[in-house]
């Protein structure tokens, strides 16, 4: 058992953070038995850095950042994920079509034009395009033309107005479809108000992918790591503020992980499917 735990928190310039993240500090003492120390790090790039380094024992990441350390070193794993809501704590890449008289499927839209995000973009272009391969599709040959739009809303309207056959965004695809559910892009359009959600229908969607990563050095004990899960899972009940000091903008609890559940993220770093994700690939 290691002497102390070092936390590592990425700040992205906010002077308060580390007043911000005092609760969940002092809440993780608890939960391990152990001295906790506070690292603050200004980017998620400095965390995967720190964790894979060894300088860090326990940082927050999002899934494409863990995915990124696993790569470097294969010295992580998840313990939970947080969610938004009650429901599951996973969202989708989700294909968008327009409806037609009978369902529409992948096979109907070869040819067509689809809008994606930027090469960046995890849920409107890395995920989906990694993981269509992986469903034997390779969307650069499937499809006529990849045009970029500015965000997935902005796929919407484009295939709406008829730019576009078909377009990549995101869905919890939990609540009700008629609402574009309880998250995502479907959800942004249907609140905007915004006329024709009524005509789009979803094509295809990937895996579910959690929507962050509280991950730990592989190396420390095994007991510690299941202390750690164990108090996490009960963080949101017995210490609300707690839980909202490291997750903020995901109130819905913490949930187990495992690795194999950022499997859609992972495949973005593997070289079948990375050299698929680069702008210029034939």
């Amino acid at each position: 058992m290691p002497d102390r735990l070092r936390l590592g928190v990425i700040v992205a310039g906010d002077e308060t953070a580390r007043d911000r993240v005092e609760p969940f500090r002092l809440a993780l003492e608890e939960i391990a038995d152990l001295p906790v120390d506070l690292f603050l790090l200004d980017t998620l790039g400095e965390a995967v850095e720190g964790i894979v380094n060894g300088r860090i024992d326990y940082v927050r990441l999002s899934p494409s950042a863990y995915a990124a350390a696993h790569r470097l070193c294969q010295c992580v794993e998840p313990l939970v994920t947080a969610g938004p809501d009650d429901f599951p704590a996973r969202f989708y890449a989700i294909l968008v079509s327009k409806r037609g008289d009978a369902n529409t499927s992948l096979e109907d839209l070869k040819g067509t034009r689809l809008a994606v995000g930027n090469s960046q973009a995890v849920a409107a272009y890395r995920v989906p395009i990694a993981n269509l391969a992986a469903d034997g599709i390779d969307a650069r040959n499937h499809f006529q033309t990849l045009v970029e739009v500015q965000n997935p809303v902005d796929g919407l309207r484009a295939l709406l107005d008829g730019r576009v056959q078909a377009t990549l965004a995101w869905s919890s695809l939990a609540g009700e479809a008629k609402n574009g559910f309880t998250a995502g892009t479907l959800n942004d359009y249907y609140v905007s108000g915004s006329k024709g959600f009524k005509d789009l229908e979803i094509v295809w969607r990937s895996p579910p992918i959690p929507y962050s990563a509280h991950s730990i050095s592989k190396d420390l004990p095994d007991a510690l790591k299941r202390r750690l899960r164990a108090g996490l899972m009960d963080l949101r009940r017995e210490s609300p503020d707690a839980y909202l000091a490291i997750e903020p903008d995901l109130p819905g609890g913490f949930e187990p992980v495992v690795h194999a559940d950022y499997r859609p993220v992972l495949r973005t770093f593997e070289d079948d499917f990375a050299k698929l994700l680069e702008p210029n690939a034939q």
